[in-house]
């Protein structure tokens, strides 16, 4: 780990006040720099903004059902459509993968487009249970990064459309830790700051996500793991929220690490980038070794009697326009590289576009049968974990109070 030089314990009260100085000023200096570098963020009305819409070759259906993440949608890309198109788009929201595929499960027949991530792209593929995508009803796929026709758990793109991606990495606020963190076990330099950071830790809450980041940082393969790893990485997770005090959390860690209740986090880029937008204190990394990356695309069930349409919205959020207000609002990467002129600066330079070298690129793949178990693990974690102790709020200022007052009786 590399210092952040937050946490010195020897200078003298002079010195640690010369010392405080200075970083306040080079902070100040570059908090300007970066505000001057990125500017406000760009107005957008999708009416007047949008140079030529889309025109239907067949009648829209009068209603479009939709299973997504929750917060990608800006309403005023929802409205815009509904208004000109006079098609209403009743979306039902999801926390993560495994809650998609049990409301899907349960539902096979309800909705038109889904939002999966790509290791369950990867399993809809092999069920049979998503329609090939008509690239000729959604020609503005030709926006779509080109890298992403390479994705290997849907080469050539045949059965799904990228609409964002993200890298899992670790969120934390600068002014509370000692080191920067780099590994997934959320564990603090030392003795005294695991203590202070007791019961202000989060996983994010998503089987396959967390436990994958947990064997990596175990040595193991997540795209390979055995019953018996998953199950040894599942004993360790148990025994560090008792030691730890650890959250699990997933559309709410946002909001929990802008009030401060959580001070580090695995956590997605995109997630990082609404944190930190709120928390200047906020910050983002990526590990040390291979980066996980997740693409979450939409997919149209074989059961919709709506697949036009879903086609045809589909292509209407892939104009570089919109979808570079659907990155405004949701702040998460979009897959459209021709909407950066439409992103704010300052998304395009934050931890939103965060993007590791190929080569250290991991994406997960559907595991088949073992997949349950990592659900089955994961909920073992959450039931067997006792709730996180009370915090300890004051001790961070008792402990600097302490180290103040041995400096002034030296």
């Amino acid at each position: 780990m590399s210092s952040l030089g937050l946490a010195s314990r020897g200078p003298t009260l002079v010195r640690r006040c010369l010392l405080a100085a200075l970083s306040a000023f080079a902070l100040l200096a570059l908090t300007a720099c970066y505000k001057e570098a990125t500017g406000p963020r760009p107005p957008f009305e999708h009416q007047e903004h949008i140079s030529e819409y889309p025109v239907p070759k067949e009648p829209l259906t009068p209603v479009l059902k939709v299973l997504i993440w929750r917060d990608y949608l800006d309403p005023r890309v929802i409205a815009a459509f509904e208004s000109r198109y006079q098609t209403k788009i009743e979306a039902t929201y999801f926390e993560n993968n495994a809650e998609l595929k049990q409301i899907f499960a349960a539902q096979p027949n309800e909705f038109d487009l889904l939002m999966p991530s790509d290791y369950v792209v990867e399993l809809f593929i092999k069920e049979k249970s998503i329609a090939p995508i008509r690239k000729e009803n959604i020609p503005n796929m030709g926006h779509i990064d080109q890298s992403l026709f390479r994705v290997p758990y849907d080469p050539e793109l045949g059965y799904s459309v990228p609409m964002f991606w993200s890298c899992l990495g670790i969120s934390f606020n600068f002014r509370k830790l000692q080191h920067i963190p780099r590994n997934f076990s959320l564990r603090g330099s030392n003795v005294e700051e695991n203590l202070m950071l007791h019961g202000y830790r989060a996983l994010i809450d998503e089987p396959r996500v967390a436990l994958s980041a947990a064997l990596m940082d175990d040595g193991g393969d997540p795209n390979a793991p055995t019953p018996e790893a998953l199950a040894a990485t599942a004993d360790r997770l148990i025994k560090d929220t008792h030691e730890l005090g650890i959250h699990f959390l997933a559309s709410t860690l946002p909001a929990r690490m802008i009030d401060n209740e959580i001070e580090v986090a695995v956590n997605w880029s995109g997630a990082a980038a609404v944190a930190a937008q709120k928390n200047s204190a906020i910050r983002f990394v990526l590990p040390q070794g291979k980066k996980f990356m997740s693409i979450d695309s939409f997919v149209i069930p074989r059961s919709s009697s709506r697949r036009y349409t879903a086609e045809f919205f589909l292509n209407y959020l892939l104009i570089p326009e919109v979808a570079g207000a659907l990155t405004n609002y949701s702040l998460y990467a979009n897959s459209n590289p021709d909407s950066a002129p439409f992103i704010s600066r300052e998304i395009l330079l934050g931890p939103a576009y965060m993007e590791p070298p190929q080569t250290q690129r991991i994406f997960l793949i559907d595991l088949g049968p073992i997949e349950a178990e990592f659900e089955r693990q994961w909920n073992r974690v959450k039931q067997a974990a006792p709730p996180p102790k009370a915090k300890i709020p004051s001790l961070l200022k008792w402990k600097e109070k302490q180290v103040i007052e041995s400096d002034v009786t030296r």
